[in-house]
């Protein structure tokens, strides 16, 4: 069967509808109004990761008061969570060669589109044009603005790609609010471009573990894999989904979205590198949304580049329709706090980098390539500090699981490291290293680690 896949109309809004309304089982008549308004802003709020932990205490509440109400039962849901990422409900998604350049012309034009507003945006000074930009949120240097609405109105949505600076609006039955992000933050670009490729569901679910963005996922389709001569290049078409705080309930339905997804590197007409990622919500009727799932839609254009030593310069754009009659004041604080989470991906890119220094130092271990640097455990192999027996050894004392030097109480630093089991279970870590290591793993260059990934180096599986 031929997997017929349609992009939506432009790159921020969908132009085919999908789930008219969710479905919400309101409580009963004899439960109080409270008791409806805090799951009604659970439903609202808690629509998308970016938001989660700062309703997760309400969520918590309300489930205790329902709990109390005899409205609900505790679930069952140690059954529910041991599948993530390990089984696609989905077949992988057969698509022909004209889907294939379909999809691949409409990642091209979002890019260049995007590609083009950023390079004049550094060009003209870096300046927010604030008579259709409103500013609503900034963190450090890191700055999030909403598009001023538009007088025009009743318009349908544009049949193809739009690339005009106009590509972001339709009319008002068929957008979400789109929110633009421009600024700063620390880090290095091939960290950043590291944490952000995932280009298998493995990779995927150990990315997810540190960004938190997505509770279930699946790749169905590779378009173009990473090389080892261009590592951050991928393109894929996958399922992902996001749990709601207490879905379980029937009163709110998760979402999940089909999505393009695509990552890479440019360069601007003066040659300066630039990297990307592009999410971009996809039609299939090969994969129709699960049950008791509202399928969402999800666009996201976001380009980075190192303007200074551990300084990234960001420019996104980012619109969410999380289906449902969830209100567009609602959403925009989901959008800005996803872009604001871009720094997530670096802290990312430095953990895989950590997790494959210390893979590749055990392998050679064990294949004899590498001869063991002995080590003074009496001694802090930081701050020399005597780990003698005495009182409280085992509290004080530790050793770094790289070097296996030994280590005192202060100086130790703890990492919580995403490895697979070999049934493919993700299984988290607290690993100690010394700051000699963690410093090693910092300055280490990305795309090298990259190109080992790329190349087929299981860094992140357990023996």
């Amino acid at each position: 069967m031929r997997a017929s896949v349609v992009g939506s109309s432009n790159g921020v809004a969908a132009a085919t509808p999908l789930q008219s309304s969710v479905a919400l089982q309101a409580p009963s008549r004899e439960r109080s109004t409270e008791l409806r308004s805090c799951w009604y802003a659970t439903e609202l709020i808690a629509s998308f990761p970016a938001i989660a932990c700062s309703i997760h205490r309400l969520a918590h509440q309300s489930y205790r008061i329902l709990v109390h109400h005899n409205a609900i039962s505790p679930p069952a849901a140690a059954s529910r969570m041991s599948s993530r990422f390990t089984m696609s409900p989905y077949h992988q998604l057969p698509l022909t060669l004209k889907d294939q350049r379909t999809l691949l012309e409409i990642e091209n034009d979002l890019v260049e589109d995007t590609f083009r507003k950023y390079e004049q945006y550094v060009t003209s000074n870096s300046q927010v044009n604030m008579a259709r930009w409103k500013h609503v949120k900034s963190k450090d240097d890191l700055h999030i603005y909403v598009k001023r609405s538009s007088t025009s109105g009743g318009r349908r949505c544009r049949p193809q790609c739009c690339r005009s600076d106009d590509a972001d609006e339709c009319n008002n039955g068929c957008i979400k609010p789109v929110v633009h992000s421009v600024g700063t933050f620390k880090g290095q670009l091939d960290d950043l471009m590291f944490g952000t490729v995932n280009p298998t569901d493995d990779i995927m679910h150990v990315k997810a573990s540190y960004v938190h963005d997505y509770s279930d996922g699946a790749v169905l389709a590779t378009l173009v894999r990473p090389t080892a001569a261009d590592p951050f290049r991928s393109v894929t078409v996958k399922w992902l989904q996001i749990d709601l705080p207490l879905s379980y309930t029937k009163l709110i339905k998760d979402r999940d979205f089909l999505c393009l997804e695509a990552s890479g590197t440019l360069h601007f007409a003066n040659g300066e590198r630039v990297g990307y990622l592009m999410l971009h919500s996809i039609d299939s009727p090969l994969v129709q949304p699960l049950p008791n799932v509202i399928r969402a839609r999800h666009n996201i254009t976001a380009f980075f580049r190192q303007i200074a030593p551990n300084v990234i310069d960001t420019f996104a754009f980012d619109s969410v329709d999380p289906g449902g009659n969830i209100m567009d004041a609602m959403v925009l604080p989901v959008c800005a706090n996803a872009l604001l989470s871009a720094t997530n991906y670096v802290e990312c890119g430095l953990m895989k980098k950590l997790t494959w220094m210390m893979q590749r130092r055990q392998t050679a271990l064990r294949m004899g390539e590498l001869a063991p640097v002995p080590r003074h455990e009496e001694v802090c192999t930081t701050c020399h500090r005597n780990l003698q027996p005495g009182y409280l050894k085992g509290l004080w004392k530790a050793k770094c699981k790289m070097c296996l030097g030994g280590l005192c109480f202060g100086c130790k630093e703890v990492k919580t490291i995403s490895f697979l089991s070999p049934d493919r279970k993700l299984l988290r870590h607290k690993t100690t290293f010394c700051g000699a290591c963690i410093t090693m793993a910092t300055r280490m260059n990305a795309m090298e680690v990259a190109r080992d990934q790329a190349t087929g180096f299981q860094a992140y599986n357990t023996a």
